[in-house]
């Protein structure tokens, strides 16, 4: 015997289910349309295909101390490719959208030299103090096999259309000048 909790429960769901299948169709567009879907920043990807090393992208925003998203903000983005070398393919000037946001696809960077890893970001905006930083990566974050200058991002796994990317996320607060 069903308890008397769960025979609601099933009949309201159901009523549902029977309302929504037989509600008109433009009806159900309407609802549809209503919905404000999140859009990311547009992606500019350096990674181009046969390039070494493992595919990563990393997105942020950018915001003035109190948190208002700051639109046109120009980034500036250059690392080493996978093979540890510098060449023009791994840098480039992103813009912030309306929202301030930013994404960038390209490749783990790697370093055979006396330094971690790392990607390069500059701001030098006109109203705004001048940013810049050095990202590093967590598993380069060995103080006995490199020497560790920069903001710690964390990269996390994820298979998108059966290839492995790695995503990471970099926020960056500005002060006025």
């Amino acid at each position: 015997m069903m308890d008397k909790g769960l025979k609601l429960a099933l009949s309201l769901a159901f009523t549902a289910l029977l309302f929504t299948a037989t509600a008109p169709a433009s009806d159900r567009v309407l609802a549809a349309a209503d919905a404000t879907p999140v859009k990311k920043a547009k992606l500019i990807d350096l990674w181009q295909p046969g390039d070494s090393g493992q595919r990563m992208n990393i997105r942020g925003r950018v915001t003035s101390l109190d948190g208002t998203p700051l639109a046109g903000i120009a980034i500036g983005i250059r690392q080493p490719d996978g093979y540890g070398d510098w060449i023009e393919q791994y840098q480039t000037t992103l813009t912030t959208d309306a929202k301030g946001r930013y994404q960038f696809g390209s490749v783990v960077p790697v370093s055979y030299y006396c330094g971690a890893p790392s990607v390069v970001v500059t701001v030098n905006q006109a109203g705004w103090k001048q940013f810049d930083t050095n990202l590093v990566f967590s598993e380069d974050l060995d103080p006995e096999t490199h020497i560790v200058e920069g903001t710690p991002v964390f990269l996390e796994e994820s298979t998108v259309s059966g290839e492995t990317i790695m995503f990471g996320r970099y926020d960056i607060v500005l002060s006025p000048e």
